[in-house]
């Protein structure tokens, strides 16, 4: 089957998957947030880590100008580039690997893994930010196979773009540094690519300078200790952080890690000019989003398993020339009943019980083992009944009673309590 036409049924399908799974009910989390500034279509001037400028602008500029209801606005933000990652994502692996099969399989498993397909369906970021991602990948491997001087300026392109989405894309950056080293001889080219790099990126401090926000806001929140968290934390924090990744990684690709020590050592050895890429694109942002003091540190992760899937993949390549793996793609379809069998296991545990009370307000275990939110409780309905948490929820009651008043202007209580 051709590369386009299978590239464009993956999109296809995810966009039904993830539409079908996304928010029956405004979803906890930071979502809340996003969806009042775009009911009220106002446009952010700010670039700092809080405010993801074109994330919001995008869904601004859909719901004023184009008429589109803010929730289905978000909704759309969440579940259209989410479905697009899968199919460039393919595109990415059947240039590198040449096998279709395995561009299929890996596609489906970054997919289906839990934070990704979470990330698909709620109101946040980071499915929007990973299609910025995976345009820089795509022409960084470009670049690197053939430096000519739109894949060296797509690159640099690509790159500055992301960081007005997610300042966490700044991780990247030695990534690039690697590309600009392995392709030095092509002075003009990389001249013209960190020339639009730069301009990208600085023009992030003349926005906020205009918008009278000191320099350091660029990188700094001003409303969290998250960073001072991160580096005060002791061993047996850190320790903590590491195993912890190692579960998220396990919950997000299950038997497939399998396969990852045999990619890294099929690109160290047969692929030594992208090898260095890879390495510098996954130890940044996996680093990052490892030892990131913040509660929900998982979406931050998204980036370097963009990198873990390719490698997945090699490893696949390389371990199919002596085993027939071909049945690999069947088992893609089971991973959903993974996160099922993974739940009903935790939800009959005892040592499970106090958790599941306590956070029994958002939908106790589910909320956190299944990555789909179709039929999930709803912020709005939390605050409106007054419903009690022992966790800190007075911000995200302040920004549903306000979204509340907005919706009440053209809805009445009963419709806006369903929403």
């Amino acid at each position: 089957m051709n590369k386009k036409l299978i590239s464009f049924f993956l999109f296809l399908s995810f966009l039904n998957i993830y539409y079908l799974s996304s928010f029956s009910k405004i979803s906890f989390g930071d979502g809340i947030g996003f969806l009042l500034d775009v009911e009220k279509e106002l446009f952010t001037n700010q670039v700092t880590p809080l405010s993801h400028f074109l994330y919001l602008n995008t869904a601004v500029f859909l719901t004023k100008y184009c008429g589109v209801d803010s929730i289905m606005t978000m909704r759309l933000a969440s579940v259209v580039p989410a479905a697009l990652s899968i199919a460039f994502l393919y595109i990415i692996i059947k240039e590198l690997i040449a096998e279709n099969w395995i561009a299929i399989t890996c596609s489906i498993v970054f997919g289906l893994g839990f934070t990704f397909w979470r990330s698909a369906s709620t109101i946040e970021v980071y499915t929007f930010n990973a299609i910025w991602i995976i345009f820089f990948l795509i022409y960084s491997l470009k670049s690197l196979k053939k430096p000519s001087l739109i894949n060296l300026l797509l690159t640099g392109f690509f790159l500055g773009v992301s960081m007005w989405v997610h300042i966490q894309n700044i991780m990247l950056i030695p990534a690039y540094f690697v590309i600009l080293y392995q392709l030095r001889n092509s002075k003009k080219n990389i001249f013209i690519s960190v020339s639009i790099f730069t301009l990208i990126f600085c023009t992030m401090f003349l926005v906020n300078h205009l918008a009278y926000i000191p320099v350091k806001y660029t990188f700094l929140t001003g409303t969290g200790t998250w960073i001072e968290d991160t580096f005060r934390q002791g061993f047996s924090e850190l320790l903590k952080d590491v195993i912890k990744s190692f579960l998220f990684l396990l919950y997000n690709f299950n038997i497939f890690l399998i396969f990852l020590p045999y990619g890294i050592r099929e690109i160290y050895i047969n692929h030594k000019n992208i090898f260095p890429f890879i390495v510098a694109s996954f130890v940044f942002t996996f680093g990052f989003a490892t030892f990131y003091a913040v509660s929900d540190n998982y979406v931050f992760f998204i980036p370097s398993y963009i990198i873990i899937i390719i490698l997945i993949g090699y490893g696949i390549k390389f371990l199919s020339a002596k085993y027939k793996l071909k049945k690999l793609q069947l088992i893609t379809f089971l991973i959903p009943l993974f996160y099922i069998g993974c739940y009903k296991i935790a939800s009959n545990v005892d040592a499970t019980k106090t958790f599941r009370q306590e956070k029994a307000y958002k939908g106790g275990l589910s909320y956190y083992m299944l990555p789909w939110l179709h039929n999930n409780l709803g912020c709005i309905e939390f605050t409106l009944k007054k419903r009690t948490s022992i966790d800190n929820v007075e911000e995200l009651r302040r920004q549903s009673l306000e979204f509340v008043k907005l919706r009440e202007k053209y809805q009445n209580r009963e419709e806006v309590i369903k929403l």
